[in-house]
């Protein structure tokens, strides 16, 4: 496979909405899935910086004896302070995206995959947007998500609604996507709609020009508010347009 063929896709969503499940199922088609909370959490555990940068603004606390990072604590403390977050994103983000272009590179470079998807819940609130061919917004209704999250992370209503308001809406993410999954329904009915969507991006034809370059990705991209962004509220440019690979009935 020409690596000009490879579509780099984003997956996000909010959190809770199953955009995991989305990128497992992605994968068990046959894309390549680089999971950006899991690469966040390995580089703070191997960049012996990094792990400085956060001791130095966060204290020794934010870690266990073991030196693994106490994720629930960091997390508590971030969460609740406007400023911290900003600290603790200009620390990881930076160091988190030059991996994952790496990873990308790699995956490209093998010739292995049609579809290389990129598993991240802040694409557009980080202002990444622009780095992907296409970008899958997965959404499920607010109490489903409320439910899940307490099952798995053991938090309060309060304490998921807190964090899920400091995201940008689902809704309006999914005006952007280039397709909106709904997890609205069984896991079986969630595969089968993540299937349709695999199938429709294996066959976009891409031209030389907008195949994705490391140079192009690791560039900063413009944000939503910034000039050249998508601003909220408006469709998609290839809903406008009828840009080619580009579904205009994106919601599966």
């Amino acid at each position: 496979m020409r690596k000009e063929e490879m579509i780099l896709v984003g997956i996000t969503g909010g959190m809770g909405c199953g955009q995991s499940m989305v990128a497992g199922f992605m994968e068990k088609l046959g894309a390549k899935v680089i999971n950006a909370d899991r690469v966040a959490h390995a580089l703070v555990n191997k960049d012996p910086e990094a792990k400085r940068e956060i001791i130095h603004s966060f204290g020794e606390r934010v870690f266990f004896r073991n030196g693994k990072l106490n994720r629930k604590l960091l997390g508590q403390i971030v969460f609740e302070d406007e400023a911290k977050t900003r600290l603790l994103n200009k620390i990881v983000h930076p160091r988190m995206v030059s991996w994952i272009i790496d990873e990308v590179e790699e995956s490209r470079d093998s010739g292995k995959y049609r579809v290389i998807a990129i598993d991240a819940a802040l694409i557009y609130e980080v202002n990444l947007e622009h780095m992907f061919d296409s970008i899958i917004v997965v959404s499920a209704p607010m109490k489903k998500r409320i439910e899940w999250i307490m099952k798995r992370d053991g938090l309060s209503e309060k304490e998921i609604s807190d964090r899920i308001a400091k995201q940008i809406p689902v809704e309006e993410k999914a005006k952007w996507a280039d397709f909106v999954i709904h997890n609205n329904s069984t896991l079986e009915q969630l595969e089968y709609r993540t299937q349709k969507v695999y199938e429709k991006l294996a066959h976009i034809t891409k031209t030389p020009e907008t195949a994705p370059s490391r140079s192009a990705a690791s560039r900063r991209a413009p944000g939503p508010g910034r000039p050249g962004s998508r601003p909220r509220g408006a469709k998609p440019a290839s809903q406008e347009t009828g840009a080619v690979g580009k579904d205009p009935e994106k919601k599966i």
